[in-house]
């Protein structure tokens, strides 16, 4: 996508990178980078060297993850979202969490229409009730649409090559693309 946005999110996540490994030493923390994998209870292989601890602390990152929805192919995660070579005119999300809070509001800043969709009845399940409802009043302020209670089933593409999103309450048609903001799941392979 727009380049300086990729530039600008690799510089804020290095930043915060660095920062917790400054940290680590003065907590006793020992930071060990590289391919491991668990042998045993107290055991971790890395690269094919033993390190052998009381607590071990496998921190393996996350993936963005697309539920299985008909023609998922379609849709786009968070990391896609980075790489799109320009802004998109009409964009639902999938997602009421801070993911999909910071790229409706990232994608309404630079003009696209952004709908986004939340099982719940309200965006940032589990955060403090009235900073829900101001984080979602004012961003419908802003001209971000929400839907409320919509659960995403299905996506076609239709013959001008817009999208279509069905829901389990309606189906809306004319995105330029579709974004599921639906979690993580461990960068794990077994």
């Amino acid at each position: 996508m727009l380049p300086f946005i990729y530039n600008i999110s690799n510089l804020y996540i290095k930043k915060y990178s660095r920062s917790y490994v400054v940290i680590y030493p003065t907590s006793g923390v020992k930071l060990i980078e590289g391919r491991g994998k668990i042998i045993g209870p107290h055991t971790v292989d890395v690269d094919g060297k033993l390190y052998s601890a009381k607590h071990i602390l496998v921190s393996v990152g996350g993936l963005p993850f697309i539920p299985d929805t008909p023609r998922k192919e379609y849709a786009i995660d968070s990391d896609a979202a980075l790489d799109l070579p320009s802004k998109p005119e009409k964009i639902a999300i999938a997602g009421g969490g801070y993911i999909a809070l910071e790229f409706s509001g990232i994608f309404n800043g630079l003009k696209s229409e952004a709908h986004v969709f939340i099982r719940q009845k309200q965006v940032l399940w589990g955060f403090d009730e009235e900073i829900r409802d101001f984080v979602a009043e004012h961003m419908s302020l802003r001209g971000i649409e929400f839907h409320t209670e919509e659960t995403p089933q299905a996506i076609t593409k239709l013959a001008d090559g817009s999208l279509s999103l069905k829901t389990n309450k309606d189906t809306l048609d004319g995105f330029s693309h579709i974004m599921f903001a639906t979690g993580c799941r461990p960068n794990t392979k077994v």
